[in-house]
């Protein structure tokens, strides 16, 4: 049985972000479309977000795309486009049940992995171009429904967060 106890503690006020803010209110400020497929799979070097509620979470869309090492029936090879809310403390990046299933995820088969129900799947795929294993956040969790953008991304991508200022922006440089 995987240990979800660890990811629902660090995530336990987040309850302000509901699946309509993802459709509505973030993408209207990001001006991107929630979980839209997209043609353009370069990279961006610099991906400006935004500050979102009260609590001022910064959230930030990026594409998403399946690697090579993912066979799906249902998948595209296009990116799709994910908001993501950004956690500095947490270790890796999760996305929804809804995000995965944008790309085609729900019916995959990762390349040379066996399948053991007692952990959790890390998903080979493609954010802004950059290869990270990712995890599908925790179906029973209240907040199942949000993506985090976790350190391991931005390890891998060797990218530059920004988080501050007046009026309060937040934006991710690659290089």
């Amino acid at each position: 049985m995987v240990d979800n106890t660890i990811f629902d503690s660090l995530c336990a006020d987040f309850e302000d972000i509901l699946y309509s803010d993802l459709e509505g209110h973030a993408s209207e400020l990001l001006c991107i479309k929630y979980l839209q497929q997209i043609s353009d799979s370069r990279s961006k070097k610099l991906v400006r977000g935004v500050i979102m509620g009260a609590n001022l979470r910064p959230i930030i869309s990026l594409h998403v795309q399946i690697t090579e090492a993912i066979t799906t029936m249902s998948g595209t090879p296009h990116p799709v486009n994910v908001h993501f809310l950004h956690v500095a403390a947490s270790a890796q990046t999760y996305m929804s049940e809804e995000a995965l299933r944008a790309i085609g995820v729900e019916d995959a088969v990762v390349v040379g992995e066996s399948v053991d129900k007692t952990k959790t799947l890390r998903l080979p795929l493609l954010i802004n171009g950059y290869r990270v294993l990712v995890s599908p956040s925790p179906s029973e969790s209240h907040f199942a429904h949000i993506n985090i953008l976790g350190e391991d991304f931005i390890h891998a991508s060797r990218a530059q967060v920004f988080f501050g200022g007046d009026p309060p922006r937040f934006e991710i440089a690659f290089p």
